[in-house]
């Protein structure tokens, strides 16, 4: 019974593709007619309106040009235009690290994320400190072979150090009994060296972005002030951070040793040798005062015409 319905169904499903096939094939006469007829009547409109679709092109390539050329007369497009992330790198000894600030803020360094928060093309601020107390010109020089620290200058936006407080401090310690001037002239000049291998291993990771460094002071001033020879030993010092720097674009010195002779205000901690948070604080306003007017030298300063 079961093999009689299956042969009833495979007859009748030969039947009706059979009679498919006969519609289809004239069905399909027709169709293939349209399509003959259809592929005349496009070729016929491509011939005509090829002209006008070529015309049309030449009209766009034309009007892309102008706006191109338009494009690279206009000025380049300030800074303020692009809302972004800004990455502050501080680098150095105990100043870096804000030693001596009794709130724990961060020493200096809130000044100058404050600085650039208030900057309406830069969304956000992101900090990394690598300040480390009693940090030295050779202890950056072997830090610097550190994958971190080389990432993080690497990534840096804006690099801030301070340094050679205490390379001048470890020729005081080492002869505080016989200190003589030939004694800084000879470790001045080795400073000289490290600080130069230390920014040149600097611009090694990150060529273009700028970099402050901070001056030292004298901090003996308050309770030595009639030892000058203390005042000219820090000046000379600061003057080989700034000739070395001179050697290198985009570098900047910013000088602090002023801030600490003013002996009416208290502005070291109770060690005596690190600033306070009062000490920080016109640290961190200076600072700010020699970003702002390299940016208002960058921004504004047109060549002025003759």
């Amino acid at each position: 019974m079961k093999k009689s319905i299956l042969l009833l169904s495979f007859v009748f499903i030969l039947i009706f593709v059979a009679s498919c096939s006969s519609t289809n094939s004239s069905s399909s006469n027709v169709i293939l007619d349209k399509l003959q007829e259809r592929k005349h009547t496009i070729n016929q409109k491509l011939s005509t309106e090829d002209g006008f679709f070529n015309k049309f092109k030449e009209e766009v390539v034309n009007e892309n040009q102008l706006k191109h050329l338009a494009l690279n007369e206009k000025e380049e497009i300030p800074n303020e235009f692009f809302d972004r992330s800004l990455n502050l790198v501080f680098f150095g000894d105990s100043l870096t690290q804000g030693v001596g600030d009794q709130t724990n803020s961060g020493g200096y360094v809130p000044f100058i994320k404050d600085y650039y928060e208030e900057k309406s093309y830069i969304d956000n601020v992101a900090i990394k400190n690598l300040g480390v107390r009693g940090n030295r010109t050779d202890h950056l020089q072997r830090r610097l072979n550190s994958d971190e620290v080389k990432q993080s200058l690497t990534e840096a936006d804006v690099i801030f150090i301070t340094i050679g407080g205490n390379d001048l401090m470890k020729v005081v310690r080492e002869n505080f009994l016989s200190l003589t001037f030939p004694l800084f002239d000879k470790e001045q000049t080795l400073y000289g060296e490290r600080f130069t291998d230390v920014l040149g291993t600097i611009r090694e990771h990150n060529e273009v972005s700028p970099i402050y460094v901070i001056g030292i002071f004298n901090p003996f001033y308050q309770f030595f002030q009639e030892i000058h020879e203390m005042n000219e030993v820090v000046t000379n010092w600061n003057n080989v951070s700034a000739t070395v720097l001179a050697n290198y674009e985009n570098t900047h010195f910013i000088s602090i040793d002023d801030i600490f002779l003013d002996p009416t205000q208290h502005l070291l901690d109770d060690d005596q040798f690190h600033p306070n948070e009062i000490g920080y604080s016109l640290i961190g306003e200076r600072v700010v005062e020699a970003i702002d007017q390299q940016y208002k030298k960058l921004a504004f300063d047109e060549p002025v015409e003759e």
